[in-house]
């Protein structure tokens, strides 16, 4: 989501202020599965990744990417 709004001061100057958010609502965004399975795993290959496994075990999540950011910024033109 991006807001941004612009200022002008005179003919000459023009400020515009910007906010930027990633990942607004905060929600987890897995990035890898541990795809190394092991001889002791045998159910169907029709499987996905869980959040109830430790990164350790075959089909965990290892990552995410990143959480909510804010970014803020300011360009004066001239």
């Amino acid at each position: 989501m991006r807001l941004s709004r612009a200022f002008r001061f005179r003919s000459e100057y023009s400020l515009n202020l910007t906010a930027e958010g990633f990942n607004i609502a905060n929600r987890t965004n897995y990035a890898s599965v541990n795809n190394i399975v092991g001889a002791t795993f045998a159910p169907s290959f029709n499987v996905h990744g869980t959040a109830d496994l430790s990164p350790s075990q075959p089909l965990a999540f290892t990552a995410a990417n990143a959480k909510r950011e804010i970014q803020l910024g300011a360009r004066l033109t001239f």
